[in-house]
Parts: structure tokens; sequence; C-alpha cells
């Protein structure tokens, strides 16, 4: 008996072994192609941190200029305001100036 299961466990070992053998292949090629796969994941990640890094570098540096644009345009605002302020009082003086002039000429008409 002991034989013959000697026997049974040698002959389903070569029908076995071969077809144990072709499996523990795949799967180390399966493994393989994981960690390649793997390895293209990490590349692709640090490259896209990289892009992330260096977004991040024009955001702050957009801002900065955004910040500096708008102190130019608050400060022009505030020149035109002073401006456009200044040419109204010179109207204003002209028209009192034009006033004064009607008022002259009609008292030199009245002497």
């Amino acid at each position: 008996m002991a034989t013959k299961v000697k026997e049974a466990a040698g002959t389903l070992e070569r029908i076995l072994l071969p077809r144990l053998n072709s499996i523990d292949g795949e799967l180390k090629s399966i493994n393989a192609r994981i960690d390649s796969t793997n390895t293209r994941i990490d590349s692709t990640n640090a490259r896209i941190d990289s892009v992330n890094t260096g977004l991040d570098s024009m955001k702050s540096e957009l801002r900065s200029e955004i910040k500096v644009v708008d102190t130019k345009v608050t400060e022009m605002d505030k020149r035109l305001s002073n401006d456009i302020r200044a040419l109204s009082e010179k109207v204003d003086l002209i028209r009192d100036v034009e006033k004064l002039k009607i008022e002259v000429a009609e008292l030199k008409r009245q002497r």
C-alpha cells in the first residue's frame, strides 16, 4: 500500500510539476509587469508633482504681479481723481471769470 501511495504521489508530481512550474513562471512574469507599471506610475507621479510645484510657483508670481498692477491702478486712479478735481476747479474759475467779464462789460455800457 505504501508503495502504491508513493507511486501515486510520484505520478501526481510528474503530472503537476510542469504545470506548477508554468504557473510559477507566469506569476513571476505578472509580478515583473506589475513592478514595471508601478515604476511608470511613480515616474508619472513625480512629473505631476513637478508640474504642480511649477504651477504653485507661477500662481505665486501671478499674485505678486496682480498686486503690483492693482497698486499702480489705484495710484493712477488717485492721480486721475486729483486731476479731474483740479480741472473741475479750473472750469469753475473760468466760468466765474466769464461771468465777471460779462458783468464788467455791462457796467461799462451803463456808464
